[in-house]
């Protein structure tokens, strides 16, 4: 009885890893078990392995198309092309346009473009989208800043704005991590519409001025308040207290009296916590946020009995003459 050819080791290796039964340690979810042999494979080998994983892109296997990139197998492309177009897994279809923009070609761009139209998968296939979608060159804003405003997930949203400011290239720390940036994609997750308008409208300004050649330090994107000094420090502590909502307020001493960028920062942190905390409903009114009328009206529409007296209460104090 003839022999199949002798396998080398770390052709055997591989096999192993490809064939192993899939767990749920974070190794499995990254990739096959034993991977690298397959940057140590050649000839016929190196050849049959490929064909392998390609094999397994039909089964949605999402670390074959990972691994095939990674080798830049580019005679995977035809099969990366139609899993990226046609699976019925939306995960897959991203992992598949990955790896085909990994091999330099573009065409998953549609399928990951759609897959956000659709809204199709869960949260992660959609935060996957998004941020793969900045990685292709002239990426599309528009879906970008539409995905951000409408997917009905907030982390899916907050990567859609992370992604459009990559796109502009504003992905930086230094800007991202400013107040003003930082302001505007805390309120564009608030459920209130009125609270996202009023930031999509600044963020639709600095974008425009961006482009139209001012620097970062103009556009004060690179301003950092400084949250250890009073009084910012106990307002901004008090946030996250983990008192009931009904039995402490926000710490307010000294707030009423800061102007400027550091107004406008306070009163951001307190409009976007409008639609989740009622001490944020209670501290508009004190400290006389005329911004927040609008959206306050709006939240009356579907605010809970205990919230509604509050509402009414601060819109009073608000539109009072």
């Amino acid at each position: 009885m003839s022999r199949g050819p002798e396998r080398s080791p770390w052709f055997e290796i591989f096999l192993s890893g490809v064939n192993a039964p899939f767990g749920s340690t974070r190794d499995d979810l990254d990739g096959y078990r034993g991977i690298g042999a397959l940057s140590r494979l050649t000839g016929a080998e190196r050849t049959e392995a490929e064909d392998i994983l390609i094999g397994k892109l039909a089964g949605d296997d999402g670390r074959a198309a990972t691994a095939l990139a990674e080798a830049g197998c580019v005679r995977a492309v035809p099969a990366l092309v139609e899993r990226a177009a046609d699976s019925r897994s939306p995960t897959m279809r991203v992992f598949a346009a990955r790896a085909l923009l990994r091999l330099g070609d573009h065409s998953g761009r549609a399928a990951v473009a759609a897959l956000l139209r659709t809204r199709a998968g869960g949260p992660s296939d959609r935060s996957s989208a998004v941020r793969l979608l900045a990685e292709f060159p002239d990426p599309d804003k528009n879906l970008m800043l539409h995905t951000a405003l409408t997917d009905p997930d907030r982390i899916v949203r907050n990567e859609a704005i992370t992604a459009l400011l990559t796109a502009h290239g504003l992905g930086g720390d230094e800007t991202r991590s400013g107040e003003v940036l930082r302001g505007i994609g805390g309120r564009m997750l608030s459920s209130l519409a009125s609270v996202r308008d009023e930031a999509l409208a600044e963020l639709r300004t600095v974008l425009a001025r961006w482009e139209a050649g001012e620097t970062a330090e103009q556009l004060g994107l690179t301003w950092h308040a400084d949250r250890q000094a009073e009084p910012l420090k106990s307002f901004i502590i008090s946030l996250d207290s983990e008192e009931p909502e009904w039995a402490r307020d926000y710490a307010l001493d000294g707030v009423a009296e800061l102007t400027g960028r550091e107004r406008a920062l306070v009163e951001n942190l307190v409009l976007l916590r409008l639609d989740l905390d009622r001490r944020a409903v209670r501290a508009a009114a004190r400290l006389g946020v005329g911004r927040a009328v609008e959206p306050l009206r709006e939240l009356l529409r579907s605010a809970a009995p205990d919230t509604e007296a509050d509402v009414l209460t601060a819109l009073r104090d608000l539109t009072q003459d």
